[in-house]
């Protein structure tokens, strides 16, 4: 951002004040937009400090200068708005990309690890099929998962669990 214009006395101390915390949050968000790891919650962190602490102080500096101290601000006033809503802008565009980027991964399909079939058991109940392929790998020796811990998470009781296993041998 550029510098205060000279003022003949000296401008005043909340106005310096607010021009360090705008110059602030205006160069943490060039960081952001230089930084090739940017993540959305940082991305949107720095777009709602310029938004909602640069542009009102901006505002609040317009506001309370004399009309005399108006004249000599104004053109400062209006670069440091075009240039904090020009990094505005480029963080909602990165935003909205990196958005684009996860979308994919909310297309990831989880498969049930447990599902009811159609045939009817005892009592009407219909037959809990089992993720075959889940319970292989929860039973290999490197995730050491203990059964009545593997039934809670399939959601169904340490007896099927247990007929299920010695069923299809992984004993």
């Amino acid at each position: 951002l550029p510098a205060l214009p000279e003022h003949e006395n000296r401008w005043p101390q909340n106005v310096y004040t607010a021009e360090g915390i705008i110059s602030n949050i205006y160069n943490a968000a060039i960081r952001i937009l230089r930084s090739n790891d940017a993540e959305p919650t940082r991305v949107a962190y720095h777009y709602d400090a310029l938004s909602t602490e640069a542009l009102p102080l901006l505002e609040a500096i317009e506001s309370d200068t004399s009309p005399a101290d108006y004249q000599l601000l104004h053109d400062w006033l209006l670069v440091c708005a075009r240039l904090i809503g020009e990094v505005a802008a480029m963080l909602k565009d990165i935003s909205g990309n990196l958005h684009v980027g996860n979308a994919g991964r909310a297309n990831v399909i989880i498969p049930e690890l447990v599902t009811l079939g159609h045939q009817q058991c005892r009592l009407g109940r219909r037959k809990k099929i089992i993720n075959f392929d889940f319970v292989s790998k929860a039973l290999s020796n490197q995730h050491h998962i203990m059964l009545p811990d593997l039934a809670r998470i399939l959601q169904v009781s340490r007896t099927t669990l247990w007929k299920f296993i010695r069923q299809h041998g992984l004993e």
